[in-house]
């Protein structure tokens, strides 16, 4: 995929919620495919009522993964006092639901990032499995493809995918339809000028798998 600077992607960021601020969310409806992508933190979030700083990194992850590879996308850009991955229901998840169903979407990818003081460089959440159990080689391709690319991968940890999130509430919905999971990304790859050029190593090794799905 076609690199950008880190200026540049911080730039994208900033003028692409700029540009939605006044909506909850975005769709980018890409190509007619069954792969999906999903940025639900890409905006401060609000839960039990105290504020919840935004996940940097997740949105550009999104426009340039999207852009690239012609999936489609979700993306929040506005903070109503709500978590789109917390909330028993949102109007997140709500478009989400109806835009899988719609489009006959088979493959989520819920993009998240984590703390830079996490050990893994990327947490896979499948939920004990329940996540991915339509196709297990597929989720370990894909674990498979980020190891050989250099990177620390944990499954399940910190974070599983269960409970609320989005993955989970997909799974509940359309139970054996669809295959999710929640990737967490350290925030060292995906938010630091130092860590760039591991960032765009990940870039191309998502690209590279997401669009091998579209085929």
């Amino acid at each position: 995929m076609k690199q950008m600077t880190f200026e540049d992607v911080q730039q994208l960021t900033k003028n692409f919620l700029a540009k939605y601020s006044d909506k909850d969310h975005v769709i980018l409806l890409g190509e007619n495919c069954p792969v999906m992508l999903s940025a639900p933190h890409g905006v401060d979030q609000w839960r039990k009522g105290a504020r919840k700083a935004r996940e940097r990194g997740t949105v550009n992850t999104v426009l340039q993964l999207s852009k690239s590879c012609g999936v489609p996308a979700i993306l929040k850009t506005k903070n109503n006092h709500d978590d789109a991955n917390w909330d028993e229901t949102s109007e997140y998840k709500t478009a989400l639901i109806n835009f899988v169903k719609d489009h006959n979407i088979k493959y989520v990818f819920d993009i998240h990032s984590l703390a830079p003081t996490r050990k893994c460089d990327i947490n896979v959440g499948i939920s004990g499995g329940k996540l991915i159990n339509t196709n297990r080689q597929l989720y370990k391709d894909f674990v498979q493809n980020l190891c050989a690319s250099g990177f620390n991968v944990y499954i399940d940890e910190p974070f599983d995918g269960s409970g609320r999130t989005i993955s989970s509430s997909l799974k509940n919905y359309f139970g054996d339809n669809i295959w999710t999971i929640q990737v967490e990304i350290n925030c060292r790859i995906v938010r630091y000028k130092e860590g760039y050029e591991k960032y765009k190593k990940l870039l191309d090794c998502l690209a590279s798998f997401l669009v091998n799905i579209k085929e």
